[in-house]
């Protein structure tokens, strides 16, 4: 197994106490080592990447991350957190992601087979709130003014390989935001208009199936190759980069593509609409009036997308209730290790190894 790795600054080999946080999707496999203390603070020494879909035997693949920490680094770990993009058993010891369901997560195998003597799952969503406290503030980029409450419920949505959701609830006993995991991602998308439904009726007949077409098909990497795709069907006439279908229709690419050719041009018009489409909504489900933050690979990517006029008058496109929405903030996280951070401030800050 091939591993990237990323190393962010010199350390202390007197520091005594490192743990391992995890980000396992149905793209990438991300492992970040941080020294931490007990009073939650944390420092990112390194991290080693590896592409989920290259990845056999995943309790192997954390047995040769740990090694690689020790003999590269001297870094002995003993606790981790693996956050998952998916759901996680009942009794919080096993996953399989969602996107990426030929790998097991088994948290009694991964400790028979490393140094680990604690470790603890989680979902990917749901320890990013863990995170944002980490995150220097020009990594959390305000797209959307709000005045916000005070302590109010927050929401974390972002789309990347899937569409992740989860809610933030304020603790006043331990004095921080509680998080709950969702898989909102994968309630249904409804049309607004007639080109939706058909949008809808194209994905169905593509992909010939018969269930709903969700969130996570229309907004997560493969959504915007429908968004696009659908385009192409639709407008025959409209002018198309040929580099694009030779390059595999990758969704940066469409999105880089859009001002010279059509099919992009929609394409990047209509997921700024659903996107704040689906924020609003999740945003009046958990009446998040602490604001908004947006996450994924996709927005960080593209924060400009989510100033546009349009995302901001679909997002407060509410009769009653426009006036709550108008108040909430939103932020896109621009730091991708914001899951490792948040992993592994998951681990110290409810002290689930001590």
């Amino acid at each position: 197994m091939q591993l990237k790795e990323v190393v962010y600054g010199e350390w202390s080999h007197a520091e005594k106490y490192y743990v391992l946080g995890a980000d396992i999707g149905g793209t990438n496999s991300n492992f970040g080592f941080f020294h931490a203390t007990r009073d939650g603070q944390l420092s990112l020494l390194f991290s080693l990447h590896a592409k989920s879909k290259e990845v056999e035997d995943f309790t192997a693949l954390v047995k040769e991350v740990v090694a690689h920490a020790r003999v590269r680094y001297g870094v002995d770990v003993t606790h981790a957190a693996f956050a998952a993009a998916g759901v996680i058993s009942e009794d919080r010891q096993r996953a399989r992601p969602t996107n990426a369901r030929h790998l097991e997560i088994d948290l009694d195998a991964i400790k028979k087979a490393t140094s680990l003597t604690c470790a603890v799952l989680a979902n990917d969503f749901e320890v990013i709130g863990y995170g944002l406290p980490y995150m220097p503030e020009e990594s959390l980029v305000l797209v959307k003014q709000g005045a916000g409450w005070s302590h109010a419920h927050q929401a974390i949505i972002g789309a990347g390989t899937g569409l992740g959701k989860a809610m933030m609830l304020w603790d006043n006993h331990n004095n921080h935001y509680a998080m709950l995991a969702s898989e909102g991602g994968h309630a249904d998308f409804a049309a607004h208009t007639v080109i939706e439904s058909e949008l809808i009726d194209f994905i169905q007949r593509c992909e010939q199936r018969s269930c709903a077409v969700s969130w996570e098909d229309v907004l997560s990497g493969k959504g915007i190759q429908h968004l696009y795709q659908f385009f192409k069907w639709y407008n025959q006439d409209r002018k198309a980069n040929p580099e694009l279908e030779r390059n595999g229709l990758h969704p940066d690419e469409i999105f880089a593509r859009r001002h010279d050719d059509d099919h992009a041009w929609q394409t990047y018009q209509l997921y700024a609409k659903i996107y704040a489409r689906c924020a609003k909504n999740f945003a009046l489900d958990t009446l998040a009036l602490g604001g908004v933050y947006i996450a994924g690979g996709i927005a960080a990517k593209n924060i400009d997308l989510f100033k546009e006029p349009a995302f901001t008058a679909e997002f407060i496109n509410c009769g009653k209730q426009e006036h709550i929405l108008r108040e909430i903030p939103i932020h896109v996280i621009a730091d991708y290790n914001v899951s490792l951070y948040g992993a592994a401030a998951y681990l110290v800050i409810e002290q689930l190894c001590s």
